[in-house]
């Protein structure tokens, strides 16, 4: 049975088989759900309450835009690469922690979200019978077509083209409202690289214009910067409270005031 959802950033997106709908339902994936997109940004913007998940179900469908795209332009990109590149974009934020980059090295330390991404790739891979073999090889840039993985991380990967529109919407930030989809036509290979069209280039100057506004607006404003920063003290301190004073003997006020505060995890 055919499967859509409605995103409001773009519409609706298909779930195009079973096989991309069984990693949407897997219990990795639908952990997203509780993951803020924005960690704390919501404090400075109410609207920044979106979640991983549905940047992950966005990211997906530009793949998918994307490599319909690229086939028009006569490359050949099979069926089951198409779903491999899907598979691999809808997985590439597994391994984010609560509050996405706020806590990455702050609750694991020494090891990046994309490691622990590959760590749960690799344990799915073995639930689904190496199904996602491809998918890990894209991922880790080990997939002889390396455009592929330039879609998935590069500079002007799908996944920023959806942070961008996205944050930009929930935010009401206008100036990261970029033209994914005219970008998205503008693009080729050449020499197995991803690159684009001349015509595109003034696309792609408002991409990185409204990459630099949203930084100086949203992901680096003073007061989400505290905010962080607070959070951060306050993990820390607990994990050296914990370490000295154990899970049964911690002081009564280091989890009571939590229901006081600004906070939500996820």
């Amino acid at each position: 049975m055919r499967k859509i959802i409605n995103d409001p950033v773009f519409g609706f997106i298909n779930i195009p088989n079973d096989f991309i709908y069984s990693i949407i339902q897997h219990p990795y994936f639908q952990r997203l759900t509780r993951i803020k997109q924005l960690g704390v940004i919501h404090l400075v913007y109410p609207g920044a309450q979106h979640t991983r998940m549905g940047h992950s179900l966005g990211a997906m469908h530009l793949m998918s835009e994307a490599i319909t795209q690229l086939r028009t332009k006569d490359h050949v990109i099979t069926p089951e690469e198409e779903d491999a590149a899907l598979a691999c974009i809808l997985m590439h934020d597994l391994g984010h922690s609560p509050f996405s980059h706020v806590l990455e090295d702050t609750l694991v330390t020494e090891i990046s979200h994309e490691e622990i991404s590959l760590l749960l790739m690799e344990k799915m891979n073995n639930e689904m019978g190496g199904q996602l073999s491809t998918a890990i090889a894209i991922f880790k840039n080990e997939y002889p077509k390396r455009f592929l993985h330039q879609l998935v991380s590069g500079q002007l990967d799908v996944d920023r083209l959806d942070y961008l529109r996205r944050d930009s919407f929930f935010t009401g930030v206008t100036e990261g409202n970029i033209g994914s989809a005219r970008i998205i036509k503008m693009l080729n290979i050449h020499n197995d690289r991803l690159v684009v069209e001349a015509k595109g280039i003034y696309s792609i100057e408002n991409f990185l214009m409204a990459r630099r506004l949203m930084y100086w607006q949203v992901y680096l404003h003073k007061t989400a910067l505290a905010a962080e920063k607070m959070l951060i003290n306050v993990l820390k301190r607990a994990q050296e409270l914990t370490c000295h004073c154990g899970l049964d003997n911690h002081p009564p006020t280091l989890f009571a005031s939590s229901a006081h505060n600004n906070f939500s995890v996820g």
